[in-house]
């Protein structure tokens, strides 16, 4: 009797966030993710068996970089998944009958919520925000995502329960709401390690891991040579490598360990990014992302704790970080916060299955 898992892998917010729930479901509830998302990022993450089947019920947006979304190539692939989803509306429904599913899990894709309902297999959706909330955003530029809202709507309408993620926007279409509070992976610091990572000039700079992502940053990176009392780290090339700037393997350390070695991060906002530096206690310098709904909830969040710095978004495109990263607090000097999210949302997942196993710590 498994627990079939939708994730989205529109970036890899969504699948950091499941796997800090999933790797605490004991090992002998068969487990099956259905994603776009890297397989070896969850293989590397879930320390327990697990079957990986590649796929997407969802589309999440089309970006033209980490900041900006292209609306009307959003409109077009969402409307290519939904007229996918609805020709393989059998076999989903043969598939979960299949691994006789007895929970199935959305983070944040709606149709499969609607496929168990037909089922009568119980589903839990785990968000801060749906789609609902960012294409209803796209409207004024493009109205005909008014029906694609109105579709999601309906089939988030089809969840047994929400489980409701910290820095959440309203979504009231969920008529049983659960708050599991914020989902984060926590690292430890380890700031030698690091070092031992870097060049020898690093020992007298300041840490900043910057967040290039896939999708690229549209920054200045020639300016940044420019805080020479600051060394900037990223996992992925910048396309102009400044001399204060060095790129890490993905495998040297574990992300949340990462981040919480680091004086601060620089980055979009977003759920994953911002969990970790919440939980470790590090600051985090982030430009604004109004066309992304979720933004507004982060950085409201972000406003209330000592460690959120907001650059301009003139500022952060040209690369004038100078009084930004002069107000970075001390190292270690911001507290975390404590996140129980992850076992919370466990918790509830065993309850929804039906087990009396214990959740794993």
């Amino acid at each position: 009797m498994s627990i079939v898992v939708y994730v989205s892998g529109h970036g890899l917010g969504h699948s950091a966030r499941q796997v800090e729930i999933l790797r605490r479901i004991p090992s002998e509830i068969p487990l099956i993710i259905k994603t776009r998302a890297p397989e070896a990022f969850w293989r590397s993450e879930v320390n327990r068996p697990f079957t990986f089947l590649l796929d997407s019920f969802d589309v999440g947006c089309i970006q033209k970089n980490g900041l900006e979304i292209d609306i009307p190539a959003t409109f077009s692939a969402v409307q290519e998944i939904i007229a996918a989803n609805e020709v393989r509306e059998q076999s989903e429904n043969a598939f979960l009958k299949e691994a006789e599913a007895r929970l199935v899990v959305t983070d944040i894709a709606a149709y499969p919520l609607k496929i168990a309902s037909r089922c009568g297999i119980p589903s839990l959706c785990i968000a801060n925000f749906t789609w609902v909330e960012i294409y209803r955003a796209f409207l004024e530029e493009h109205a005909d995502f008014a029906e694609i809202i109105e579709r999601y709507a309906r089939e988030y309408e089809c969840a047994t329960a929400l489980l409701k993620a910290g820095l959440a926007l309203e979504m009231p279409y969920f008529s049983v709401q659960e708050d599991i509070g914020l989902v984060a992976r926590t690292g430890v610091r380890r700031r030698e390690d690091v070092l031992q990572l870097l060049p020898d000039e690093a020992r007298n700079q300041r840490l900043a891991l910057v967040y290039v992502s896939g999708w690229g940053l549209p920054i200045n990176y020639g300016m940044l040579e420019r805080y020479s009392d600051w060394q900037f780290i990223s996992l992925d090339p910048p396309p102009i490598l400044p001399s204060n700037w060095t790129v890490l393997s993905r495998y040297d350390l574990p992300h949340p360990d990462l981040v919480a070695s680091m004086d601060c991060v620089i980055s979009k906002p977003g759920y994953g990014i911002v969990g970790e530096c919440l939980a470790a206690g590090t600051p985090f310098l982030y430009p604004p992302r109004p066309q992304f709904a979720e933004y507004f909830a982060i950085d409201a969040g972000l406003t209330e704790w000592q460690g959120g710095i907001r650059m301009t978004e003139q500022d952060f495109h040209r690369g004038d970080w100078r009084m930004y990263l002069d107000s970075v607090p001390s190292y270690e000097s911001v507290p975390g916060q404590k996140t129980n999210g992850g076992e919370r949302a466990a918790a509830a997942l065993l309850k929804y299955y039906g087990s009396h196993s214990a959740v794993k710590s």
